[in-house]
């Protein structure tokens, strides 16, 4: 029996506001990078296995349309070396809805916490009409991710 997916209706959340000016493609990708578990085998195949921590990181980038209200808003997240001690720190969410294609929906679910905007956005000059001159992406990296399946 086949088994179907139909996906739609996304929803990428910064501190609980929901962000709404998208550009075309991909719009926001998380990037878990550590591994949840690290492994070392010695004699006799005797082996260790430790939890890591760093396993829990991830970095959300998300693309909006440049001057667009969350534009300014995620711009305003941006640390300011002068008042970095008092940097309030960046919480989010992703919420991914997956049908079956008879009528049920999944939600997975991706919390964040512990988040900073971690570098300036790039800009884009282009004369050849390129529309990626009018997109503007943001890097926000957490220390918490994770992820349930309801």
């Amino acid at each position: 029996m086949a088994i179907y997916a139909l996906t739609g209706d996304d929803q990428i959340i910064i501190n609980q506001v929901p962000l709404n000016d998208f550009p075309d493609g991909d719009i926001g990708t998380l990037s878990i990078q550590n591994t949840v578990a690290e492994m070392t085998t010695g004699k006799d195949a005797n082996t260790i296995f430790a939890l890591n921590e760093a396993g829990r990181n991830a970095v959300l980038t998300i693309r909006v349309l440049m001057s667009s209200s969350d534009d300014k808003r995620l711009n305003g997240l941006i640390p300011q070396s002068n008042k970095f001690a008092s940097y309030s720190l960046v919480e989010g969410s992703i919420i991914k809805q997956i049908g079956d294609g008879a009528g049920n929906i999944s939600y997975n679910t991706y919390l964040l916490s512990g988040g900073m905007v971690n570098k300036l956005p790039d800009i884009k000059i282009n004369v050849n009409g390129d529309g990626q001159q009018a997109v503007v992406e943001y890097q926000i990296m957490f220390a918490l991710a994770s992820r349930a399946i309801q």
